[in-house]
């Protein structure tokens, strides 16, 4: 059983030869698993933030023992003990407001150590963060677009929910956890606007260096179609548009209707059950996750057919630096020096070609 659950849960992306050779990075770049985003709105709201606190309880209760560190609000490093580790509540969210913070913000990882935290993808993590009050924007002030939310009120302000999990928990531990079911659970609770469920990349803990390392990851999502690295720095690009689908796309009523509406949604057929929640709807393509693998000729169909329908709910193409902020040139080899890229203007021209390519990955 144990070398059943290595192989499932070991899937992990590693350092290139030039991370490796530049900047001594060592550590696998990514882990991949079973992962779940919801952008949510309300997150001010002490209803909305007990409703968040239930969902940090339940994936804790899942994990078990590996829950083996947090992040709390104050930012403080938390090792667990032999009560656990202390969870995030609605009183702690309050001292939040009442300090004016923008938000409060926690996080659980499978972990082991400190210093796992900082640089190790973990196979489990949660990442949470409650927009307390109204925030400047990304497409604001001199990156203000006019087809870009650049003013969002509070109560239209989204939030974010990440959760990752190892696969085994739902295919070999018993009883084994529907992650469908745990899905809609949470989407019951949050109402989100948008979001996603299904294959997907856990960076690193600590936040900077997760960011700094995204660039490398971005091939990979060429690579697998059905791949998805979520995004929870810059939640705002969310508030209107899709980030991408996967095995189960949220929608609520608003970017339904843009599309044609739960009518629409239900016109794709049988292969892709619908399912609803209070404001919104979950769409299921096909009947189990799926990576794919372009290199071999594998495109996840059942994507494709989502993605296509919600292709109109995408951002524009200039604002999908939610994938990365930057990539390698295609005649990177393994001497190419990663610290000297990604401010020229061939390296923009690049960027673009990317996301242009990462749209069409499913033809």
């Amino acid at each position: 059983m144990e070398n059943i659950k290595e192989c499932l849960d070991g899937f992990a992306l590693p350092a290139s030869d030039g991370m490796r050779k530049y900047l001594g990075i060592t550590e696998p770049v990514g882990q991949v698993g079973l992962t779940c985003v919801l952008y949510f709105r309300g997150g001010h709201l002490p209803e909305v933030q007990a409703k968040a606190c239930e969902c940090i309880r339940e994936y804790v209760q899942i994990l078990g023992k590996e829950a083996r560190c947090c992040l709390t609000p104050a930012g403080r490093i938390v090792m667990a003990g032999e009560q656990g580790l202390p969870l995030m509540d609605v009183k702690q969210v309050s001292k939040r407001q009442e300090k004016d913070s923008i938000t409060a913000s926690y996080l659980v990882s499978s972990n082991a150590t400190r210093e796992e935290f900082k640089r190790q993808p973990p196979k489990c993590m949660l990442r949470i963060g409650l927009y307390l009050k109204k925030r400047n924007v990304l497409y604001s002030r001199k990156r203000a677009r006019p087809d870009m939310p650049s003013d969002i009120p509070l109560d239209r302000q989204v939030s974010y929910i990440f959760a990752s999990f190892a696969p085994s928990l739902f295919l070999v531990d018993e009883p084994p956890i529907p992650f469908a079911d745990l899905v809609l659970k949470w989407c019951q609770r949050l109402r989100p606007v948008n979001g996603t469920a299904g294959w997907g990349v856990t960076r690193a803990c600590d936040i900077l260096y997760a960011e700094s390392i995204r660039a490398f990851i971005a091939p990979d999502l060429l690579r697998f179609p059905g791949l998805e690295m979520p995004d929870t720095l810059f939640p705002d690009t969310f508030t209107e548009h899709i980030a991408t689908i996967n095995w189960l796309t949220m929608l609520n009523e608003e970017l339904a209707a843009r599309i044609g509406g739960p009518e629409r949604l239900r016109s794709l057929g049988e292969d892709f059950p619908i399912a609803e929640y209070p404001g919104g709807y979950v769409i299921q393509a096909g009947p189990r996750p799926e990576l794919g693998d372009r290199n071999k000729g594998d495109i996840p169909r059942f994507y494709a057919r989502v993605h296509e329908l919600l292709r109109p709910l995408y951002p524009p193409l200039e604002c999908m630096t939610y994938l990365t902020g930057a990539v390698l040139p295609p005649d990177a080899g393994p001497d190419f020096d990663p610290r000297v890229f990604g401010f020229a203007p061939e390296d923009q021209i690049y960027l673009h070609d990317f996301f242009r390519e990462w749209m069409q990955r499913f033809d």
